[in-house]
């Protein structure tokens, strides 16, 4: 006659089980998770190669050289749809030094970093240039739309 102990003890439980995959899917920063088994899953696919030296700086110099464009701007700004293209541009640069930005940071360029965030805090100015005579907060005063003709 079988022990039911023994048969007890033979059946997986079922919170080992989650414990054990919870384990699996853990980054192994730890010796003990290092050793561990890993799911076929994480063999599949590669992890991402850090961005190269030249891969930032080209970033952070396309943020330059758009910042440096906008000074430019072969177009009126004074309303209407040229001061929207002209926002979306400095938006742009915007989003260019925040890339330049996070990519010299995972890259560990110190000066590319400095770099990038002065892209942004020129984007910042550019935009504040056009914005704040509109809302009311400098001495003159512009408008969002040209007035019908």
């Amino acid at each position: 006659m079988a022990n039911p102990s023994l048969e007890r003890d033979r059946t997986p439980d079922k919170d080992a089980a989650v414990v054990d995959q919870l384990i699996r899917k853990l980054r192994p920063s730890s010796p003990a998770v290092a050793s561990a088994p890993k799911p076929l899953a994480a063999h599949s696919s590669a992890p991402a190669a850090p961005p190269t030296q030249s891969a930032i700086w080209g970033r952070v110099a396309l943020g330059v050289l758009v910042g440096i464009a906008l000074t430019q701007w072969p177009y009126g700004r004074a309303c209407g749809w040229w001061l929207s293209f002209y926002l979306t541009a400095v938006a742009l640069v915007v989003v260019t030094g925040v890339w330049g930005t996070l990519f010299s940071w995972k890259g560990r360029l110190a000066v590319a970093h400095v770099v990038a965030l002065g892209i942004v805090l020129w984007g910042f100015a550019l935009a504040t240039h056009e914005v704040l005579p509109r809302v009311g907060y400098a001495k003159a005063s512009a408008v969002w739309r040209c007035a019908a003709r």
